[in-house]
């Protein structure tokens, strides 16, 4: 694409804990570099090689869920050998066997990867647009520090899932506002959007300015049927990480996070997709990338390369200095300047996304407001990827199959959900006294109780934020 002014919309949904080869891997789309007529196998805890296999169901694999700290990555990568340069990705299911008890049998469920039958439109969407097979997550440790990177470029030289994580970040929500560009002389906008938690809900500069930079999703479905000019320039959307009740009307879960039913997660990409293809000026002025914070634990054979510190800050404990990458992760870019059958293999990992951003919606690329890591990542406006220079007219099939209703059985808190109570917890004690959620969080053991607790912690300080007491 030669003229990539036509690029006025960036929008990206990040799901959680899936690898690429778990996800994509026996997707058969040609030329990716994935499992499809290979042959890949970890030992487990007797010495027995466990294959990787196309049998994954969308829930009930994973009540255990599967290890993705910092050390037990490690583990995954390098097994209990030593640590050589490059990761030969055998410690997989010895990783999750201690997870599991020490079930030897449960611990080959890890190498389960799906048939891309059972992901229609994810599959679909990789086939007819672009699919990046060297995207991998910005670091080898657990969900908010890599999701940290996609909102700052660096994770200030942590691992944890600590509540206080957030404070003294720069996003680049405020770096856009920021901005000012000849279409946006006043700030370039842009719009965090979220069924429910987010877990961008502890930024306390974002959380004063509810009104500007947070929305719902539906919020985000009746934008997209608006002017496209009114449109945010980026909007960063969420899925719901924890099943709910509004009234009488279930919410299910629909992250992908284990042991969640993957199938609703499908549902949210279609209904994503399709909001942005149906207003035509707004489809055709967009880029929509699908992926995934990091891996889960589950397994994948590409060894993740080493990469530039963000910052040149280090954890002590576990020692990490952030020259290195985390796992693969599926990356589906999607825009009507995509050819069918686009398979990428530029190296990207979660602050290109940050990088394109700004390159495309401000003009500016390679400088380091966001971290030494941003401006040397690789950014997916590239000629390889939009590799058209007039829109595509057609309407690809994206076939989204029916199931039957989710659970409405509450089910007890996964670890994701457990650190969103605490980060919830966090945000209501730095609300005045008389403000704060009465319910005590050490109570809670579902993921329908925390998902009505962190709902109310929002509400609270959606409303200060409207009046401007925040």
């Amino acid at each position: 694409m030669k003229d990539t002014s036509k690029i006025k919309h960036i929008f990206v949904l990040m799901l959680e804990n899936r690898s690429f080869d778990h996800m994509l891997g026996y997707s058969g789309i040609p030329g990716i570099n994935g499992l499809s007529g290979k042959s890949f196998a970890n030992d487990d805890a007797a010495g027995q090689p466990v294959p990787t296999s196309n049998d994954a169901v969308y829930s009930g694999d994973y009540q255990s869920d599967p290890g993705h700290d910092f050390d037990e990555v490690m583990m995954q990568l390098w097994g209990a050998g030593q640590r050589t340069e490059i990761p030969p990705m055998t410690g997989f299911v010895r990783s999750y066997a201690a997870k599991c008890g020490g079930d030897v049998q449960r611990s080959h469920r890890i190498m389960k990867c799906f048939d891309p039958g059972r992901l229609p439109v994810l599959t679909a969407l990789a086939r007819q647009y672009a699919v990046c097979d060297n995207w991998f997550s910005s670091l080898p440790g657990p969900t908010l520090p890599n999701r940290l990177f996609v909102h700052c470029g660096t994770s200030g030289g942590r691992l944890d899932m600590s509540p206080e994580y957030f404070s003294g970040f720069r996003t680049i929500y405020e770096v856009l506002d920021r901005a000012s560009v000849p279409a946006y002389p006043q700030g370039i906008p842009s719009t965090i959007y979220s069924p429910g938690w987010t877990s961008a809900a502890t930024f306390w500069y974002l959380m004063r300015y509810q009104d500007q930079f947070f929305g719902t999703l539906q919020d985000f479905y009746d934008d997209c049927q608006q002017d496209e000019r009114d449109v945010p320039a980026y909007c960063f959307i969420e899925p719901r990480y924890s099943s709910g009740l509004d009234g009488e009307t279930f919410l299910p879960e629909s992250d992908q996070h284990p042991d969640s039913d993957v199938w609703q997660g499908e549902k949210l990409i279609y209904n994503v997709y399709q909001a942005i293809r149906k207003n035509k000026p707004l489809w055709e002025s967009s880029i929509f990338v699908i992926t995934y914070d990091e891996h889960g634990g589950f397994y994948d054979h590409v060894p993740p390369p080493s990469c530039v510190s963000p910052d040149g800050k280090t954890s002590e404990d576990p020692q990490f200095d952030f020259t290195r990458l985390g796992v693969r992760v599926p990356a589906v870019i999607v825009s009507p300047y995509i050819n069918p059958g686009t398979v990428s293999h530029i190296e990207f990992d979660h602050t290109s996304i940050i990088a394109t951003v700004r390159n495309l919606l401000a003009g500016v690329h390679k400088d380091n407001v966001l971290g030494n890591r941003a401006a040397a990542a690789n950014t997916f406006d590239d000629p390889t990827i939009l590799n058209r220079d007039e829109p595509r007219q057609d309407k690809p099939y994206i076939p989204v199959t029916p199931q039957p209703v989710a659970s409405k059985t509450p089910v007890l808190l996964n670890d994701l959900q457990r650190e969103q109570v605490k980060h919830a917890t966090y945000l209501n004690n730095r609300l005045p006294a008389k403000e704060q959620v009465q319910t005590d969080p050490n109570g809670i053991k579902t993921d329908q109780e925390a998902d009505a607790y962190c709902s109310e912690v929002l509400m609270k300080v959606r409303h200060l934020s409207g009046r401007g007491e925040l």
